[in-house]
């Protein structure tokens, strides 16, 4: 079965004229192209908790919780620049981080998956908002359980099988940062004509 992804760019596939005002950033051959999307059922099945009797209570609409599991190798190490790619790890649960995992890089018995590390752009929409925020503060070797409210994930209208509403909960390892791109003059236009997520 095709794997519920945590990145993928609901934007793109829900917004056309956000999609067309990206076309000339993505379209550029570059260090900042799109990566190959990994599965999904959208942007990032990163989705997750459902709203309903028995899960969590909400978040507030753009509190982000996190708590650092593991500090980085280098506390001085740099974070990740605006487009910069880098490989992270991640599981993600529904309901709360002991409930319903529906989705990891780490691989899968069932369905058969093998690990394998999600490498994205930080900072232009490839993830979601949520990812965008808590992965640009990340250094090399740091792992962070971090709750992302719904207003920063998939909204109120949810995507496939994770209910409108839903926070999300994850695990994210920061694996490594790529070299610094090396940006053209329109992709640096783009970036300063567009707000980070």
């Amino acid at each position: 079965g095709v794997p519920v992804l945590v990145l993928c760019a609901p934007v793109l596939v829900a917004c056309c004229s956000w999609c067309i005002m990206l076309l000339p950033f993505l379209l550029l051959h570059s260090a900042v192209s799109l990566p190959a999307r990994r599965a999904v059922i959208g942007r990032a099945a990163s989705l997750a908790l459902g709203a309903g009797a028995g899960l969590a209570p909400a978040l507030a609409v753009s509190e982000i919780s996190e708590t650092v599991l593991v500090p980085p190798a280098d506390p001085a190490s740099p974070t990740p620049q605006r487009a910069q790619k880098v490989s992270v790890d991640y599981t993600l649960w529904i309901g709360g981080s002991d409930k319903k995992q529906i989705d990891s890089s780490k691989g899968s018995a069932f369905p058969p998956r093998l690990p394998a590390p999600f490498v994205f752009s930080v900072g232009v929409g490839e993830v979601i908002p949520g990812w965008d925020r808590t992965v640009k503060q990340m250094r090399a070797g740091e792992t962070r359980r971090v709750v992302v409210p719904a207003s920063l994930g998939y909204g109120e209208k949810g995507i496939g099988p994770i209910p409108g509403g839903a926070d999300l909960y994850f695990e994210i390892s920061l694996l490594e940062l790529k070299s610094p791109p090396k940006l053209t003059e329109q992709q640096l236009a783009w970036l300063s004509s567009h707000a980070e997520p």
